[in-house]
C-alpha cells in the first residue's frame, strides 16, 4: 500500500531559503555566460530570436509593457519555436506572451529533450494545446521564476505545464492559476518527471475528467514532486485529488493546502498506491469532501 506520513509543526517561511536560492541562482550563473539579445515588441522578432538562441545560447530580454501576441504558430502544436538549445527569457513590467485565437490550438512553448529554458518575470496566457501542456510542454530542463501562467488549456494533461518522462522543472515564486486539463490530469501542473514547486501558488486550476484528477498538481507513477513553502487553494477536479493527486513520490513541506475540492475523493490530497506522500510541517484544511485520502494511510491529517 502507498503511504502518507506527516510531521507536525507550524508553517515556517524561510527554512529552506538557502536551498531555494542556490537552485534559483544556478541557472542565472550559467545564463551570465550567454550573449544578451534585446527583443523588440514583436512576436515575429521573438520567434526569430528563439531560433537564433537554439543555435547559439542566449539571454533574450523582452520588452516591458508589451504583449507578444502570437497570431501565427511556429509549428502545428507550438506558438513559438521549440526550445532545443539553451535559452533564457527575461521580461520587464507587464511583459506578456499570449496566444491569439488566430494561431489555432497551440501551446505557447515546448522544451525538447535537448533544451534548457529559463523564464523570468513574464505572463504566459491563453495557450491551448490539442494534446498536453497548455502553456508549456517540457521534456528537457525548465525553470520558471516569478512567472504567471493563467488561462491555459490542455486537451489532455497539464493545463498549465506538462513535464514529460525525464523532464525536470523548477517552478519558483510563480503563480499557476485558472488553467484547465480537459481529459487528463494536472489542471495546473502534470508531472511525469521531476518537479520542484517552491514558494509558488497553484490556485483555481481544474482537471475535469472523472477518471483522472489533480486539480492543482498531478504526480504520475515513477515521477517525483517536491512542493515546498507553497500554497494550493481553490483547485478542483471531477476525479480525485483536488489539490494534489499522487501515484509516484510527493513531498509536501511547509505548505498550505486548503479550499480545494474533488468530486470523488481527497479534496486536498489523493494518494494511489504504490504512491508515497510525505507531509512535513504543513497545514491541510477545509478541503472537500476530505482533506486527504485514503483515510487509513494519513498520519495526522484531520478530515
Amino acid at each position: 500500500m502507498g503511504s502518507i506520513t506527516r510531521t507536525a509543526g507550524g508553517i515556517g517561511a524561510a527554512v529552506l531559503a538557502g536551498a531555494a536560492l542556490t537552485m534559483a541562482q544556478a541557472p542565472a550563473q550559467a545564463a551570465a555566460k550567454k550573449q544578451v539579445v534585446t527583443v523588440p515588441c514583436s512576436s515575429a522578432a521573438l520567434a526569430a530570436a528563439i531560433t537564433a538562441a537554439n543555435a547559439t545560447p542566449a539571454t533574450l530580454r523582452l520588452a516591458a509593457n508589451c504583449t507578444y501576441d502570437i497570431t501565427t504558430a511556429a509549428t502545428a502544436a507550438d506558438a513559438l519555436p521549440i526550445i532545443t538549445g539553451n535559452v533564457r527569457l527575461i521580461g520587464g513590467p507587464s511583459t506578456t506572451i499570449r496566444r491569439n485565437v488566430a494561431a489555432g490550438a497551440v501551446r505557447l512553448l515546448e522544451v525538447a529533450t535537448t533544451g534548457t529554458l529559463r523564464i523570468d518575470g513574464i505572463f504566459l496566457l491563453n495557450g491551448t494545446s490539442a494534446t498536453s501542456g497548455g502553456a508549456i510542454m517540457n521534456a528537457g530542463s525548465l525553470t520558471l521564476n516569478q512567472v504567471t501562467l493563467s488561462g491555459n488549456t490542455a486537451a489532455t494533461n497539464g493545463g498549465g505545464v506538462d513535464i514529460a518522462v525525464g523532464g525536470r522543472a523548477l517552478i519558483f515564486r510563480t503563480i499557476v492559476s485558472a488553467n484547465t486539463a480537459l481529459a487528463g490530469s494536472g489542471g495546473g501542473v502534470n508531472n511525469n518527471g521531476t518537479l520542484r514547486f517552491e514558494q509558488s501558488r497553484a490556485s483555481a486550476n481544474s482537471a475535469v475528467s472523472a477518471g483522472t484528477g489533480g486539480g492543482g498538481i498531478n504526480t504520475a507513477l515513477a515521477a517525483t514532486s517536491s512542493v515546498i513553502q507553497s500554497t494550493l487553494d481553490h483547485n478542483t477536479t471531477t476525479g480525485s485529488g483536488g489539490g494534489i493527486r499522487n501515484l509516484g513520490t510527493t513531498l509536501v513541506d511547509h505548505t498550505l493546502i486548503e479550499l480545494n475540492a474533488a468530486t470523488l475523493s481527497g479534496g486536498g490530497i489523493f494518494n494511489l498506491p504504490p504512491g508515497t506522500v510525505t507531509i512535513f510541517t504543513s497545514i491541510i484544511r477545509n478541503n472537500t469532501p476530505t482533506n486527504c485520502f485514503p483515510l487509513n494511510s494519513i498520519a495526522g491529517c484531520t478530515n
